[in-house]
């Protein structure tokens, strides 16, 4: 792990003539060296939708300089242009459709969440096609209802994941999950969501699995709730400051430009006459 470092800050000029964003990677690094003193485990920053705004590139060098030992991204192009970008961190890729070319993500070394047998059966192929194992790692939704297999189905995503171990074309490196109510550490949501997951990890050994890395907390339960540790914890949130969420569920959108100055959103409404059919 490198030393802890105190980068100054960046200033990106890539919105609206006028508008500036200046980047105080001096924070960044103070709140990766405090997820990494609180985690019972090793931590990824996860830098999706350009480091939530704040450049993926220098918050992914700051968060690995100062105790992040993963990095994180939702799109396979995101972990591709770390890659690029010299980036040789373990990396996992998740909330990827049914259909993504998974390709290019298996040959850059970068692990893929796999929610469904649908995507275990394109992370197969893509396998085959490469001539190597793929990395995965079987995500069980535990109550937050934001991707991952349904308890109903995770036996059987097991099973055949296990299948694929035996036959070579996969690797489960991993098992995920992810609460829903962590920012309210009292709801009984939370409670229901650990039980799920540890069920899901006797239901995944049980099929003969042996992943090494568990990981369930994101930002709020690393900080309220260290029975959801495991092997790894997933910081995001906790990398930035902002008060409000509009950069994460807002990416690219009118609110989006609005707030960063840039001159157009990426996506917005459509007319009816303007879906395809």
């Amino acid at each position: 792990m490198s030393a802890a470092v105190a980068p100054a800050a960046v200033t990106r000029s890539d919105c609206a003539q006028g508008a500036m964003l200046t980047v105080d990677l001096a924070a960044v690094a103070a709140n990766t060296r405090f997820f990494a003193s609180r985690a019972k485990g090793e931590v990824m920053a996860v830098v999706k939708a350009d480091g939530f705004g704040h450049g993926c590139v220098p918050a992914a060098r700051t968060a690995l300089e100062n105790g992040a030992t993963w990095l994180g991204v939702t799109s396979i192009a995101e972990g591709l242009a770390l890659r690029e970008a010299g980036f040789a961190a373990p990396m996992l890729s998740w909330l990827n459709p049914v259909d993504a070319d998974f390709g290019p993500a298996l040959e850059a070394g970068i692990d893929l969440a796999v929610p469904s047998l649908q995507h275990l059966s394109g992370v197969t192929r893509a396998a085959i096609a490469a001539g190597h194992r793929g990395r995965v790692h079987l995500h069980l939704d535990v109550g937050m209802a934001r991707d991952g297999a349904d308890p109903a189905e995770w036996p059987g995503l097991c099973r055949a994941a296990f299948r694929g171990e035996q036959r070579g074309q996969l690797h489960v490196a991993g098992l995920m999950g992810h609460l829903g109510c962590a920012d309210r550490p009292a709801d009984p949501c939370n409670e229901a969501g650990r039980t799920c997951f540890g069920w899901g990890l006797r239901a995944a050994r049980g099929a003969g699995l042996r992943p090494a890395i568990r990981h369930l907390a994101a930002t709020a339960a690393t900080l309220t709730d260290p029975r959801t540790h495991h092997s790894l914890c997933r910081i995001g949130a906790g990398l930035v400051n902002y008060p409000t969420e509009w950069w994460h569920w807002s990416y690219g959108d009118r609110y989006w430009a609005l707030m960063t100055g840039a001159t157009a959103a990426v996506y917005g409404p459509v007319g009816q006459d303007q879906v395809a059919r």
